[in-house]
């Protein structure tokens, strides 16, 4: 008799064992991480930005720039500051954790307007200063590329890469002056940081850059060029050919071009009267 019970409780747990073994596996639930479609407002650094022939460049603002309703948006002409390149992402970029893995989106670049720092005589078409614009300013060919683009364990941040492929104009004089040289060439850019987090003084235009979601306030869906110091700083992206041409820009009013807001600089004006009275004081007391 208790040799029985003996068995049976082994047969019975040997069954559960089996039970459990042969049971389908509960998944993990899946989480998605987006970059949604938008634009990528930019300001050229001219310390680092050249070109052969033409030595260092610097932006020539647009002032403003007429977003479509693609995407679903009715946003219409902005005011986009001292902005001189404009990227446009094309596609929402997703993201599946664990890993996430990358994604890679087409993107175009809408708008480059860039000058000469100092007169020079390219190509022997005299002494002037030299424009480079993108030949759909003209109506000629787009300017395509593709964005790869890679989450961090937040799904708020990590690193992209892209390429362009830049059908350009070089004009003599002005934005609008003849034309001495065309071509094209491909910009490549390595790893670089991005976030959801715009960095300090950037400009930001709902559902252009910003609150992408849809939903204000939500940046979760944002894309931000971010510098080595992680989420809301400022950081470059360069893109450069190997024939020597090189373009560096930060998001339009970050970097070295960011200016504290004049309620900062009013605090900071307040802080040093206040130090300066204090010295004062001290000074007074040990007369």
């Amino acid at each position: 008799m208790i040799l029985r019970l003996i068995r049976d409780a082994a047969i019975c747990g040997l069954s559960g064992l089996v039970a459990v073994l042969a049971a389908p596996a509960v998944s993990q639930a899946a989480t998605t991480f987006r970059v949604a479609q938008g634009w990528d407002l930019f300001q050229t650094d001219s310390t680092g930005t050249s070109f052969p022939g033409l030595g260092s460049l610097t932006g020539v603002p647009i002032g403003t720039f007429d977003f479509d309703t693609g995407f679903g948006r009715n946003i219409g002409v902005q005011n986009v500051g001292n902005t001189d390149t404009i990227v446009e992402r094309d596609a929402i970029a997703i993201g599946t954790s664990p890993g996430p893995s990358p994604a890679t989106i087409p993107i175009v670049m809408d708008v480059l307007q860039l000058r000469t720092v100092t007169p020079v005589n390219f190509a022997g078409f005299g002494l002037n200063n030299y424009f480079i614009t993108l030949q759909s300013a003209r109506g000629g060919p787009a300017s395509p590329g593709q964005m790869t683009i890679s989450w961090n364990s937040t799904g708020l941040g990590g690193t992209f890469t892209s390429f362009f492929d830049v059908f350009f104009d070089i004009r003599q004089g002005s934005l609008t002056g003849p034309i001495v040289f065309s071509q094209d060439l491909v910009l490549t850019a390595g790893t670089t940081p991005w976030s959801d987090l715009p960095p300090p003084g950037a400009t930001q235009i709902t559902n252009v850059n910003t609150f992408l979601s849809g939903t204000s306030g939500d940046r979760t869906q944002d894309f931000w060029v971010n510098g080595a110091g992680g989420a809301g700083t400022a950081g470059p992206v360069m893109e450069q050919h190997p024939n020597g041409a090189v373009h560096v820009a930060f998001e339009t009013g970050s970097g070295p071009f960011f200016i504290p807001e004049p309620a900062s600089v009013v605090m900071l004006g307040l802080g040093t009267l206040v130090i300066g009275a204090v010295a004062w004081r001290s000074r007074r007391r040990a007369a």
